[in-house]
């Protein structure tokens, strides 16, 4: 798929391709998709964890959604994976703040999360904006697909297909160890690729 298909394509053709086992559509999910994974991640910065933990589980929240989207459900990509994502980093919070014993509520600011929201969504509708976004997007969809070795995308491919860590290491003929391995590697130099 070239960057110009993909960038035309609407994140449900590409949640299904991804799905699927493509892996230019799965570049361009997590191109489209981190500038809101960072956004909702730096929301969480002053409970004590990282920012990249967030970034990391909004990825891994990423995946799960390309893992299970169903369109015949009528709901959107984008919404199901927003949930998805959120779903994920609040269940890392709810977590650190278990341990801490620290109230959910004090870390939440809604009516500021919201308005955060309405004002990216406020944003999609200026062309320049629109046109700079897409270029952004293409460059980091080309800069995720050479990240990732060839075992990476392998793993990840069938990952993303359902199967579990047994039926990839049986299929890749490696140990669930290394399955896992793989995929934290995949994790990491996305979430360090965003960085850079």
């Amino acid at each position: 798929m070239s960057k110009e298909t993909a960038c035309k394509r609407s994140d449900e053709q590409l949640a299904l391709k991804a799905k699927q086992g493509d892996t230019d559509a799965l570049a361009e999910l997590i191109t489209r998709f981190l500038p809101t994974i960072r956004t909702k991640a730096a929301r969480y910065s002053s409970v004590g964890l990282e920012l990249d933990d967030f970034v990391q589980e909004g990825l891994i929240g990423l995946f799960a959604a390309v893992k299970s989207y169903d369109p015949s459900r009528n709901a959107s990509f984008k919404t199901f994976a927003s949930l998805c994502i959120q779903s994920k980093m609040n269940t890392c919070l709810s977590s650190f703040l278990h341990q801490k014993n620290m109230p959910l509520n004090d870390y939440l600011p809604i009516d500021e999360l919201n308005h955060q929201e309405e004002q990216t969504a406020a944003g999609d509708n200026d062309p320049l904006e629109v046109y700079l976004r897409r270029e952004e997007q293409q460059l980091r969809a080309q800069k995720i697909k050479t990240l990732l070795s060839g075992l990476e995308q392998e793993t990840l491919t069938l990952y993303l297909s359902g199967h579990s860590y047994d039926e990839i290491a049986k299929l890749l003929h490696c140990t669930t160890k290394a399955v896992d391995n793989a995929l934290q590697r995949v994790r990491r130099k996305l979430r360090d690729s965003e960085m850079d």
